[in-house]
């Protein structure tokens, strides 16, 4: 719960199960199940604090992104959701009409467009579940099954369409009748559900809702966007000069631009929560998951200690690697454990270089976070090709941003001042900010950015930044080129 200056004034939390696997490499999460644990937390919103529902006068909703789910025709899911961490795959891929194959020909994007066909978690229901996308009366994503699930209206804001959907970025709705993507994926546009720009009210709380959560009928429900959307405006504050960098499981760094432009071709500028502008994202699918995965492979030892020190093993683990040199004694990550569409590639994989005897797991700590902060650098830079204005400030935000020693780690690898913003709760905040929009306090999204984030600590390049940069440009900037025509190979 923030108020209208953005200040926090409770948090309830609740420990929730993300996804099962019932299969290696599947992320499913039973739909009801979430809307159950949404209705858990504000019970106890209402019994563990002071506040009383007569106290909100608006909310508004974030969650992950790409988050499928398909419902019938009387808006029951029909198969768990398909959650974003899941990889499998569709081989039976939708046939082109022979002027777009021979279009993606000519700009040499084939093989690429093939493997966005594939990530499409609509085409592989379409191919193995055929009977399931055939009952599938509207597709789309868990925001807008929770919104209904709070309002009856099936609706969901235009930031939080990021995934494997036809939606056309640049014009902010679904992509007209001829465009490509209606082609690439098997759905219809009758399928999509209808989208409501940031700060805008989708519908008001229903008399179920309130039987069920105990939000007061008639409550407002304001669009708000995926939490990377709300996260980049809560760092950004929509500010030209300053990128935003996320430290969470998926980490990103990005920009907020009010044109249309594309930082590589074909990498689309996603809807931004601030009117008419777009956010440019580069993103590390396993950011900070990384570390936590390292630890729980190889850090027995540090879970155990960080357990008898009542504190989580990163903490544990971020204390250790302070005294370590940077560069960790020539050992280099390149972060691409999950590959991409445009960047990193669908032929990237990851890759640790430089291993001696002399290295212990903390070395192996150390660079992960600095390979995850150096291939942001990376795309920092290319960034800053379209930016408007020169970055001269980043705002970081995530999990990873909670330590002191990343922090100043990251302000000397990109040799630029840092700043955390004054909660950790960021996607929450930006979430605020739409619906503070909506509710009349301000007249528009970025007015509320401006009034309701404040900035922390801030951290200032140290000698260590000239260090990086010879690391950055003799070595880690080049390996993924280097390795490339191995990934192509294997």
């Amino acid at each position: 719960m923030f108020d209208s200056n953005g200040q926090l004034i409770t948090k309830i939390m609740h420990q929730v199960t993300p996804y099962h696997t019932p299969q290696l490499g599947w992320a499913e999460q039973d739909a009801n199940y979430c809307w159950q644990q949404v209705c858990l937390v504000l019970q106890k919103l209402w019994t563990q604090s002071n506040i009383t529902p007569k106290q909100i006068v608006g909310i508004s909703l974030t969650t992950q992104r790409n988050c499928i789910i398909h419902l019938d025709k009387t808006l029951n899911p029909l198969r768990p959701i398909i959650m974003w961490p899941d990889s499998r795959r569709a081989t039976n891929l939708p046939k082109f009409s022979p002027w777009w194959r021979i279009a993606f020909g000519v700009i040499g994007m084939t093989k690429r467009i093939a493997y966005f066909q594939s990530e499409s978690e609509c085409n592989w229901v379409v191919e193995h579940q055929p009977e399931i996308a055939q009952q599938a009366h509207k597709i789309g994503f868990l925001s807008a099954w929770l919104n209904y699930k709070l309002s009856g209206v099936l609706a969901d804001s235009v930031a939080a369409q990021v995934g494997y959907l036809p939606f056309d970025y640049k014009t902010r709705q679904w992509g007209n009748k001829l465009a490509w993507q209606w082609e690439a994926i098997n759905v219809c546009r009758e399928q999509m559900i209808d989208v409501i720009e940031p700060g805008e009210c989708i519908a008001k709380v229903s008399h179920q809702a309130q039987a069920e959560t105990g939000l007061l009928a008639s409550t407002p429900i304001i669009s708000a966007g995926a939490d990377k959307a709300c996260e980049t405006l809560t760092s950004g504050t929509a500010s030209p000069n300053v990128a935003s960098i996320s430290l969470g499981t998926a980490a990103t760094v990005s920009i907020t631009q009010q044109t249309y432009r594309e930082a590589f071709r074909y990498l689309p500028a996603y809807p931004s929560l601030v009117e008419n502008s777009f956010i440019n994202e580069i993103i590390l699918q396993r950011g900070f998951w990384l570390l936590s995965h390292f630890i729980e492979q190889y850090g027995h030892q540090d879970i155990e200690e960080a357990s008898k020190l009542g504190i989580k093993p990163e903490e544990l683990i971020c204390q250790r690697i302070s005294d370590i040199t940077p560069g960790c004694n020539g050992l280099i990550v390149q972060p691409f454990w999950s590959p991409g569409v445009i960047y990193p590639g669908p032929e990237a994989r990851g890759s640790i270089i430089g291993f001696t005897p002399d290295h212990t797991r903390y070395d192996l700590y150390r660079s992960l976070i600095e390979g995850i902060l150096l291939a942001l650098k990376q795309g920092l830079e290319r960034l800053e090709k379209i930016s408007p204005k020169k970055i001269d400030l980043i705002r970081v935000s995530g999990g990873g941003s909670q330590s002191d020693v990343v922090m100043q780690m990251a302000s000397d690898i990109f040799n630029l001042p840092c700043e955390r913003v004054q909660t950790h709760e960021t996607s929450g905040l930006g979430a605020a900010i739409a619906c503070a929009k909506g509710v009349g306090f301000y007249d528009s999204i970025s007015d509320g950015a401006k009034a309701m984030v404040k900035h922390g600590k801030r951290f200032e390049p140290s000698a260590n930044a000239a260090i990086y940069q010879d690391i950055y440009t003799k070595k880690s900037s080049k390996i993924y080129n280097y390795l490339k025509p191995f990934y192509k190979k294997y």
